[in-house]
């Protein structure tokens, strides 16, 4: 009788699990050295987009133990797939810092850091394959021709061709607003935006995603628009009141005579 109990509640608790669609994900990762061993990684949910103070809350998920130059987790998830951000805390010396985008879903995610300078791949799940594809491979072109100071049209082709293959992965991606939402924030982004010849491409992005997700981001654009149009028109009276800002006058004394010298 307590077998087969324990089998019902075994059974239960599965069928409750992909009910609410809870699957699990592993993360293996690879750094190029051993100089964080010992440290930990900081592991967060980064779909939140500016001003989504409560969101950001909530955004830490875990720490993870790096050793032997390797790092390893197993986390469930209970959500649909999001953008994540794994980084390491500050050491002293930027080559160190770590820092990676990649997209938390159910399966094996591989990151590979072949150098602390490299913005490092991820693979071993769909969308993270992508993501790797259209946003981490051609950034990093992008990186290579800026770093290069190189303004041809060798550099013109490899941000136009890493724009592309973001908004191919936006528009492909939609329906899980988390994964999008924070870069489609950037390209929603004050007045700019609609002056943008590809603004028609991310208003169909908006189009695919679920209606309460698209209108958070049409109210954050909104948002930004205000925010520009209230920063022009205090900057006036702002720059004035700083013009205006009293000044304390130092006086020296001398055996002779007094010098005063204003301090800005």
């Amino acid at each position: 009788m307590k077998y087969s109990s324990i089998l019902l509640i075994i059974a239960f608790v599965s069928i409750a699990q992909q009910f609410y669609g809870q699957e699990k994900y592993t993360i293996w990762g690879e750094l190029p050295d051993h100089s964080l061993d010992n440290s930990y990684l900081r592991l967060v949910n980064n779909s939140a987009i500016g001003q989504e103070y409560e969101r950001m809350k909530h955004s830490f998920i875990d720490s993870i133990l790096v050793v032997d130059g390797k790092f390893h987790y197993e986390g469930v998830l209970s959500q649909k797939p999001f953008l994540a951000y794994l980084s390491s805390a500050r050491t002293g010396r930027n080559m160190l810092d770590l820092g990676l985008y990649f997209i938390v879903e159910p399966g094996n995610i591989h990151i590979r850091i072949a150098n602390w300078a490299d913005k490092g791949i991820v693979s071993g799940t769909p969308i993270n394959d992508d993501y790797n594809r259209c946003i981490i491979e051609q950034q990093k072109k992008v990186d290579r021709e800026r770093s290069l100071q190189n303004r041809s049209a060798s550099f013109r082709d490899a941000y136009i061709h890493a724009n592309e293959c973001r908004l191919f992965f936006l528009e492909k991606y939609a329906q899980y607003p988390d994964v999008v939402r924070f870069h489609l924030s950037f390209l929603l982004n004050g007045r700019r935006a609609s002056k943008d010849p590809d603004f028609p491409k991310y208003l169909r992005i908006l189009d695919r995603m679920p209606k309460a997700d698209r209108d958070i981001l049409l109210a954050w654009r909104d948002y930004t628009i205000k925010r520009e149009e209230y920063r022009e028109k205090t900057k006036p009276l702002l720059d004035s009141i700083r013009d205006n800002a009293p000044r304390f006058i130092e006086t020296i004394p001398s055996s002779s005579s007094s010098t005063t010298i204003k301090n800005e």
